[in-house]
């Protein structure tokens, strides 16, 4: 028995999967090529030495044996066919096959002998006669195989017939004989005899074996010259990829030239993408970098300078002063909360706490928080539901969904300062539209502005931060409960961005 020593567990020996797979992983492509070629080959020679030297005797003797039953029952089934001895010379010319019909007392009716040495010709009656009595009713032809010269200086025991081999000369040419009845149209019985020659394979066999020497060499020595082809054909687009594919990191990627093969001109158009898509975000988080430096750096100005006057002088310390140094307090949260909630919308895509509430009364609430920034800024936010509506979801993150759509077309919105949101119930569905009269997007923004940090070039109506992140919020939020959402643009008409979630019995 095994023991541990120091308190380690002896290790089992490695797997021969293991083995193999610790290997695969340590080598290319060529050398797993070669070798399925090799073993190709292997089961390909394998196969080629069963069947053309182990089983060829068998495979022989089984053919001869199946071209005399078939020959056997075109005669039985033409046996009242005048005919029939046409029938019996063509078999025996064509096929070197002799053939005998005869009556129950073995006189023969009709015969065809194709060789001299053919033994069903050579046999008495009463030989045939026992042959003949060995049948059962309804057989079909059996057949058994004898010497050359089995009736010539000797004879054998009729009982042995059915599927018996006498003694003989081991590897010598054997006589092949099948019997069959057949019942004549007048009741007469009568039986079919057919004789044909085994000549031994040994001398094939041999030859078969000599070529297969060669072959096998052959098969071998091409094998290694098409796997070390196609080895070399198939990985020097991959070398040539993973060589141009180095340069992904930094955003560029020169896709290979004429692969050869669809799979890689795929992975090269999906690198090209990635490239391309590496390029863009980078583009985007330089900008949002940008973005937010210029929007930190105002408030943090305006902070600064309130706080040192309230400090130095004070009649500065009034609650103007301290309201401006709130007001710039709570811009700086709402940039650091966009980028809280941004992560936290995609790092809780599995945790919803989806109960029943209504929709309708949940986007009151949330105008309702909106009356203060309406009554000092003069913005107006129109709501007019025809029905209340009631939702399965997280009440809190369709909640937050609601607020950015607002927030955003507040920023957006035109000269009128006004943003409409709309309910719509139809069927079992509910729709929610959240309407600017800004300046629209234009058509090449539309793919992208579901995206991070991505902010059109339009120039913001309000004084608010945009840190290019609350699309991408809501975005997140409505893909983790499997909504349906969009944006309706057109330039100079503004933009309606839209959800809709399935309606629930209450």
């Amino acid at each position: 028995m095994k023991k541990r020593l120091n308190n380690t567990p002896v290790s089992a020996a490695p797997s021969l999967r293991g083995r193999f797979l610790r290997w695969k992983h340590s080598t290319g492509v060529r050398p797993h090529i070669f070798l399925c070629f090799l073993v190709f080959t292997a089961l390909l020679l394998v196969l080629l030495w069963l069947f053309q030297i182990v089983f060829l005797d068998e495979f022989y003797r089984m053919q001869k044996t199946e071209m005399l039953r078939s020959f056997s029952n075109s005669m039985v089934h033409n046996i009242d066919n005048e005919n029939l001895q046409t029938l019996a010379d063509r078999i025996a010319e064509q096929d070197n096959v002799c053939v005998m019909v005869t009556d129950e007392n073995m006189r023969v009716i009709v015969t065809a002998e194709s060789w001299n040495g053919c033994l069903i010709h050579h046999m008495n009656r009463f030989d045939l006669w026992r042959y003949a009595s060995s049948l059962a009713e309804g057989d079909s032809a059996i057949a058994a195989e004898f010497p050359l010269d089995a009736f010539r200086n000797q004879s054998y025991d009729a009982r042995k017939f059915r599927g018996a081999v006498p003694p003989s000369d081991n590897g010598g040419a054997k006589s092949l004989i099948t019997v069959q009845r057949a019942v004549m149209a007048d009741s007469r019985v009568v039986y079919v005899f057919l004789n044909t020659l085994i000549t031994p394979v040994t001398g094939t066999v041999q030859t078969i074996r000599n070529e297969l020497y060669f072959i096998s060499a052959i098969l071998v020595l091409l094998s290694f010259l098409l796997s070390l082809i196609l080895s070399r054909y198939i990985t020097r687009p991959l070398i040539e990829t993973t060589e141009a594919a180095a340069a992904l990191s930094g955003g560029e990627y020169q896709p290979v030239s004429d692969t050869g093969y669809r799979e890689i001109e795929q992975l090269n158009q999906q690198l090209v993408q990635a490239a391309h898509d590496l390029h863009r975000v980078e583009e985007m988080q330089n900008e949002l970098i940008a973005n937010i430096s210029h929007d930190l750096r105002t408030p943090l100005t305006l902070i600064e300078g309130y706080a040192e006057a309230m400090r130095d002088l004070p009649d500065e310390n009034t609650p103007e002063n301290m309201q401006v140094i709130i007001d710039e307090t709570r811009r700086l949260t709402t940039l650091v909360n966009s980028v809280l909630d941004l992560h936290t919308a995609r790092g809780e895509l599995g945790t919803l706490n989806t109960t029943p509430f209504s929709l309708t009364d949940s986007i009151r609430g949330i105008l309702s928080r909106y009356a203060k920034l309406t009554e000092q800024d003069g913005y107006h936010i129109a709501f007019a539901p025809v029905q209340d509506a009631w939702v399965l979801a997280d009440e809190v993150k369709v909640q937050q969904v609601v607020y950015n759509l607002i927030n955003n077309a507040l920023t957006y919105t035109g000269e009128d300062r006004t943003v409409t949101v709309v309910q719509k119930v139809q069927d079992s569905r509910v729709r929610i539209e959240v309407r600017d009269s800004g300046e629209g997007i234009a058509p090449q923004d539309l793919p992208y502005i579901w995206d991070r940090y991505y902010r059109g070039g339009k120039p913001h109506r309000r004084a608010r931060i945009g840190s290019g992140l609350g699309l991408s919020i809501v975005k997140n939020i409505l893909e983790s409960h499997h909504l349906a959402y969009g944006v309706e643009s057109r330039e100079g008409e503004g933009s309606t961005f839209w959800f809709e979630l399935p309606l629930h019995a209450h």
